[in-house]
């Protein structure tokens, strides 16, 4: 027979049975368009190369030094510099940072956008081409040539109508003319500085030995042909050591790193999208051991038939190949199935995902991800199809010619059925388990405490584009003076960054005069600026000494405060207050006048670090973040409103942009772990369902095949409740095996996890017990409906049906 007809004949048999099929088929499109959907935004975030010619040859370089960064994003222009003149493993470097500006409209308020500052470098080290015009050349660097800007695809487009003749044109960048020299093709970002739309040259000579202790540029190289990753790492850790030889001033201590590109953008979330794809992987093993079973229990009610084919000169290699056609066939359609679910669930993932997840907008189904959906629906129909196959291609002939119901048949089956029954059970809890710990983390999160009232406040940030550098101080006082005269605002506090806007000065090293901190060396801190009415405003307690007032002006002598957690760290068991700072490099002295309670970074889980802030008075920056506190219940909406127009009477140039209340922002930051345990609840709730109808159907089938057992039972006496519990037993064995070994491989794999939580352990006791009695109340509910069943059989009409 032919394999079009054996596919005929599956197709048949499916149509035949329209209710197994369709359980089948949803099962089946479940697992595999969710692993479908997952595998869309995996295969779009970490596996497609970055955008850019030959991307497997880019790498992303930064220097660290543990005593005063703990991140890797941070470059010295002047090392770069060194190194691209010594390394032979790396051909090209290019580098790069953003600055605020403010693009001036004409009779409009000016646009506040991030411009990204460059050496020529950048677009030749990644490949771009421009889509007009040219881009940065090293000419373009010389003080002379510097007022040229390339424009991105999406600012051309919203601010100068996608005109082609936009190259030769000016514009004015914080009242300063710039020319047009080219616009960037669509689409193209540079990495970690996605949110730039002009780009500028470098305002300096990256040599420029001035300039080697500025660190805070993004750096790109591309390796030569033949060079490898680990041999640039190698190669640029000799030249950093030299680097530190020569300029220990500001070398010391600080090494370099280098790694894929690719690596570097999607670090942070791979942890999360590897975690989401084991997840939806055992999603779709409980959903193979679902349909598994099902297909076991329809090839015992068809052993008959396959019995009088044998009988008939079938081999077993041919009944093997029927089954295996159907169980293909379903498996096809349900991945046909599948991949309209993930079409839908893709959009869906796609619109809830939090903000800050890199290359969302390389994620989408196309032919690649419908391959790989044709392979995972081939791989569960062999999943699927293999056990039933198996046990044909086995038939006892003369046990299957028997009419009626085989009890040696029906145990063998029983117990194929309970041993895919434990897998579900033990996947199913693996599954509730990552769901439960997630759940904790974020309800922990909820309860993140910032030490103030985050109600009643208002946000926003600003920064002048022109004027000079002695006037930003004063043009910030009266528009905080102005505020402060809005119905309903009790008091505006104004900072450079601190931790509560994920931003800030950076960390600086300081020595203590007639003596040391604990532990010898220098104190290291974050520093900050803030205005005296800040920490007022948000409330944020006064732990020793003072709060900054009028007199901490400029001219006065340089006065600090410290938070708790920098006190605790190198100043144990005494009071600061009063102990004189020095800045490394730095001559002046600063005397510490208050300790504040700690504010934690505004990722909520983080522990707050040690922080020095400063009177802006006496060390101001050029764009600085308002806060407002209100009366309870005032109109915040209304109020933003009020702040831009006020903003614009006092001062145009002093525009506010990114305005959000205190809450929205706190809001911000629960979305990722919100989507986080809402994504992995649903693949638990969805296998918890599948599990209950395994065990419902072994169960149900189990009672069926025993029917002439348990109306002996009944008739020689025994109870209803004892044939309940009797039934209750075996499928709570079942469960509870499976619930032991989903327990240990839960144990072995939570850890995975662990970068996910906040302030709960993966291997949490009272997640794993309350995950025990859930499923266990769920694999008992399935139970109670066919041995309630069981424990009403009627003695006299079973033995008569046998």
């Amino acid at each position: 027979m032919s394999l079009a007809a054996d596919l005929r004949f599956a197709l048949r048999q499916l149509l035949r049975r329209p209710g197994f099929t369709a359980i089948a088929l949803l099962t089946l499109a479940l697992g595999t368009g969710s692993a479908t959907a997952i595998f869309s935004l995996v295969d779009g975030v970490l596996l497609r190369p970055l955008p850019f010619p030959r991307s497997g040859r880019l790498v992303s370089l930064c220097e660290t030094n543990p005593a005063v960064v703990s991140y890797c994003l941070t470059n010295s222009p002047t090392d770069v510099a060194d190194w691209s003149a010594r390394s032979r493993s790396i051909v090209s470097f290019g580098l790069a940072r953003s600055e605020a500006m403010k693009l001036a409209r004409p009779g409009g308020v000016p646009l506040g956008l991030d411009a990204g500052i460059a050496t020529a470098g950048l677009f030749t080290t990644l490949g771009v081409e421009p889509e007009l015009g040219r881009t940065l050349t090293a000419a373009d660097l010389e003080p002379a040539n510097r007022h040229v800007v390339m424009l991105t695809d999406e600012l051309w487009r919203a601010q100068f109508g996608a005109d082609r003749h936009v190259v030769g044109t000016l514009l004015t960048l914080d009242g300063e003319s710039y020319e047009v020299i080219g616009v960037l093709p669509p689409g193209m970002s540079v990495p970690d500085l996605g949110q730039v739309k002009v780009w500028l040259p470098l305002p300096f000579s990256p040599g420029e030995e001035r300039n080697r202790d500025w660190r805070g540029f993004f750096v790109v190289g591309r390796l030569a042909d033949g060079a490898s990753v680990a041999g640039a790492q190698a190669e640029l850790a000799g030249i950093q050591r030299d680097l530190e030889q020569r300029y220990p001033a500001t070398d010391r201590g600080w090494q370099v790193r280098v790694e894929p590109l690719l690596d570097h953008v999607v670090g942070g979330t791979r942890p999360t999208l590897l975690v989401f794809l084991g997840a939806v992987a055992i999603l779709l093993l409980v959903a193979c051991a679902n349909v598994a079973n099902l297909l076991v229990a329809r090839g015992v009610a068809r052993e008959h038939e396959f019995a009088v084919r044998s009988a008939l000169g079938a081999r077993p290699a041919r009944l093997f190949r029927l089954i295996a056609f159907e169980s293909g066939a379903l498996a096809l359609l349900g991945g046909a199935a599948g991949l309209l679910v993930a079409t839908w669930a893709t959009d869906a993932l796609l619109a809830l995902m939090p903000v800050g997840l890199p290359r969302v907008g390389d994620v989408h189904l196309d032919a690649r991800v419908a391959g790989f959906a044709l392979v995972l629906a081939l791989a569960t129909g062999l999943l699927t199809g293999l056990v039933p196959a198996w046990r044909v291609a086995r038939l006892d002939l003369a046990e299957g010619m028997k009419q009626g119901r085989q009890p040696q048949a029906w145990r063998t089956a029983l117990g194929v059925r309970g041993g895919l029954v434990v897998a579900e059970v033990a996947f199913a809890f693996v599954l509730a388990v990552g769901a439960g710990l997630l759940t904790r983390s974020f309800t922990a999160l909820l309860h993140w405490d910032p030490g103030f009232q985050t109600r009643d406040l208002l946000t926003f940030w600003t920064y002048p584009s022109s004027g000079t550098y002695a006037q930003v101080p004063i043009r910030f006082a009266r528009l905080e003076e102005e505020l402060r005269s809005l119905p309903g605002v009790v008091s505006v506090g104004m900072t450079s960054a601190g931790p509560l806007f994920g931003g800030g000065d950076g960390a600086a090293e300081y020595s203590v005069l007639g003596g040391e901190p604990a532990g010898g060396g220098t104190v290291v801190a974050d520093w900050y600026d803030m205005s005296p009415g800040y920490f007022r405003t948000l409330g944020i307690a006064l732990r020793r000494g003072r709060y900054f007032d009028a007199s901490d002006r400029d001219g006065a002598p340089a006065v600090a405060i410290v938070n708790e957690a920098l006190a605790r760290r190198y100043f144990p068991g005494r009071n600061p207050v009063g102990l004189r700072l020095v800045q490394k490099n730095h001559t002046e002295t600063i005397e510490i006048v208050g300790v504040v309670a700690d504010v934690p970074p505004f990722v909520p889980g983080e522990a707050a670090k040690p922080e020095i802030y400063w009177p802006y008075a006496q060390a101001p920056r050029w764009a600085s973040y308002f806060v407002l506190r209100t009366r309870p219940g005032a109109d915040l909406s209304a109020l933003a409103k009020a702040v831009q127009a006020r903003a614009a009477a006092v001062d145009p140039d002093l525009a506010p942009t990114r305005i959000d209340t205190m809450d929205d922002l706190v809001a911000a930051q629960l979305k990722r772990p919100r989507f986080n345990m809402l994504l992995i609840g649903l693949f638990a709730a969805m296998a918890l369902a599948l599990t209950a109808v395994g065990v419902y159907g072994v169960i149900a089938a189990s009672v069926a095949g025993r029917t002439r057992e348990l109306g002996v039972r009944l008739a020689l006496g025994a109870s209803g409740g004892q044939v309940l519990g009797l039934v209750m037993r075996e499928g709570m064995t079942l469960a509870g095996a499976g619930m032991v070994v989903g327990a240990a491989v839960a144990l072995a794999v939570s850890r995975f996890a662990a970068s996910l939580l906040v302030k709960v352990s993966p291997a949490d006791p009272l997640t794993f017990g309350a995950i025990a009695l859930l499923l266990g109340a769920a694999t008992a509910a399935a139970c109670y409906v066919p041995a309630r069943r069981a424990s009403r059989v009627d003695p006299m009409e079973s033995l008569r049906a046998q």
